[in-house]
Parts: structure tokens; sequence; C-alpha cells
């Protein structure tokens, strides 16, 4: 026990202070960290993810069909998007190759034909399905 006639020193008081903070900062933490392991530390296979609902061609269709029907908004307009990116993509990829004279809307009427035709797909990704639907609306010629 220490002389209770010597007083302890400043320093030796903020260093207590600083260990018995850094405890029990430690102690907060652990909880934290138990989590993030839980949660990013496992390795099992969840099996194929859901397509978010924004990605899906059933969410994509509403705004293809308003663009089919010369309506303007944004839905429309994220069609034509997805649809004009898709098409640049492709020249690079080779997946489809369309004729020089084919327009935005006949891309789109396609795409909307094939996704369609296929109501078991509506969640899946609208670029694979447009990219399907063009590839065999216009194969390249090996």
């Amino acid at each position: 026990m220490a002389d209770p006639g010597i007083m302890p020193s400043a320093t030796s008081t903020l260093r207590a202070r600083a260990v018995g903070k850094g405890v029990m900062q430690m102690t907060l933490l652990r909880p934290a960290f138990a989590i993030l392991i839980a949660l990013f530390g496992s390795t099992a296979d969840a099996g194929p993810q859901a397509v978010p609902r924004k990605s899906q061609a059933g969410f994509y269709l509403e705004g293809c069909k308003d663009f089919l029907a010369g309506r303007s908004n944004f839905l429309s307009g994220r069609c034509v998007g997805a649809v004009e990116v898709l098409d640049d993509l492709g020249s690079d990829t080779k997946l489809f190759c369309p004729p020089e004279t084919a327009s935005t809307l006949e891309r789109v009427r396609i795409i909307v034909t094939y996704v369609e035709g296929v109501p078991k797909r509506m969640t899946d990704g609208f670029g694979l399905l447009a990219n399907e639907a063009m590839a065999k609306a216009w194969p390249c010629k090996s």
C-alpha cells in the first residue's frame, strides 16, 4: 500500500485513467467486432443472390412499354438509357450485331417482346434479358 504521506504524481494518475479508459473502450468494441465477424466471416454459400428490384426486367418493362407508346417519363428514359448503354457495350463485345439502320425504338420493341415471352424470368436482370433478346434478334456472324 502506498505511504499516505506521499501523493501520487499527476503522470501516474493520468496513465491509470488512460489504461482504464482503453479497457472500457475495448469492452464496448467486443460485441461490435463479434457482430462483424458473424456477418462477414461466414464462408457458407448463400446461393445465387437476388437481383435488386430496380434492376429487374419486370421493373424496366413498364418504362419500355411507355417508350413504345410515346410516353416520356423517368422510367421510359431509364429504359432507353439502359438499352443504349447495352447497345454500346454489345458493339464492343460482339454479343449481338444489329444492322446500322436499327433504331432505339426497334431495339426496345424486340426487348419488350422477348421479356414478355419469358414471364417466369421477370426477376432476372434487365441487362441479361435485353442482351439475350438482341442476340436472338441479331446474332453476329462468326
